[in-house]
C-alpha cells in the first residue's frame, strides 16, 4: 500500500469514529409535551436523553426522577406563568392536563398543584 492511500484510509477511518459523536449531538425535539410527573423518585438510570432515541411518536420525559420514553400528549400554545409561591397544605390538582381547561387556559403548576390558568405568549 502505497503511503497516500495509507493516509487516505487513516483518514476515513478518523471521520468514521467521529460520525456517530456528531450525529448524538443533534437532538430532535418532537412535537406534544410531556404528562405531569408526580411520581416518588426513584434510584433508576436514565433510559434516554432526548426525543430522537424515542420509537414514533413517544417522547423523552422525566418520570419518577429519571428519564424514559412515554406517549406524547398535547399541548396548548404558550407558556405556563411561573409560580414563585410555596404551598402549605396539601397539594390538590385541578386539571391534569391541557385538554383539561377550557379555551386557550393551559394546565399549570402552581403553588399547590396544577390549576388552568392563561398562558403568557412565547
Amino acid at each position: 500500500m502505497r503511503f497516500g492511500s495509507l493516509l487516505f484510509l487513516v483518514a476515513l477511518l478518523a471521520l468514521g469514529n467521529q460520525l456517530p459523536a456528531a450525529l448524538g449531538r443533534r437532538k430532535i425535539e418532537k412535537l406534544g409535551g410531556c404528562p405531569p410527573d408526580d411520581a416518588p423518585c426513584l434510584s433508576v438510570p436514565d433510559q434516554c436523553m432526548d426525543d430522537s432515541q424515542c420509537p414514533s411518536t413517544m417522547k423523552c420525559c422525566s418520570r419518577a426522577c429519571f428519564r424514559q420514553c412515554v406517549p406524547r400528549v398535547s399541548v396548548k400554545r404558550g407558556l405556563c406563568p411561573q409560580d414563585l409561591l410555596h404551598c402549605l397544605s396539601p397539594v390538590q390538582h385541578l386539571c391534569q392536563r391541557d385538554s383539561d381547561c377550557s379555551g386557550s387556559k393551559r394546565c399549570c403548576l402552581a403553588a399547590c398543584g396544577r390549576d388552568c390558568r392563561s398562558p403568557l405568549k412565547g
